[in-house]
């Protein structure tokens, strides 16, 4: 199958080191944003919930899901409150 436009300018960009680093770094980022939204709708919880829950906004929340920067400390009382553990694995090499 031929491959798109897109397809092609993608493969050429990756090609750059600089480049291929913030692009794994981002899908990295929406990997645990995506995995805390789905804990938090799995334990039935709504941002608002989460949120009173840890003492914050439900801003704070929405920004932590779609992978912007948040302290810390505050991701470690949101996976306190879902009850999970915060692991670090190592890469696949």
């Amino acid at each position: 199958m031929k491959k798109t436009r897109f397809e092609r300018f993608k493969a050429r960009a990756l090609k750059d080191p600089g480049i291929r680093r913030a692009y794994e770094e981002g899908l990295e980022d929406l990997r645990i944003a995506v995995r805390l939204a789905e804990l938090r709708e799995q334990r039935g919880m709504t941002q608002t919930e989460l949120a009173a829950k840890i003492h914050t906004s439900a801003a704070v929340i929405s920004r932590l899901e779609r992978g912007q920067n948040v302290e810390f400390k505050t991701l470690k009382k949101v996976a306190a409150a879902l009850g999970v553990r915060l692991t670090l694995e190592p890469l696949a090499s």
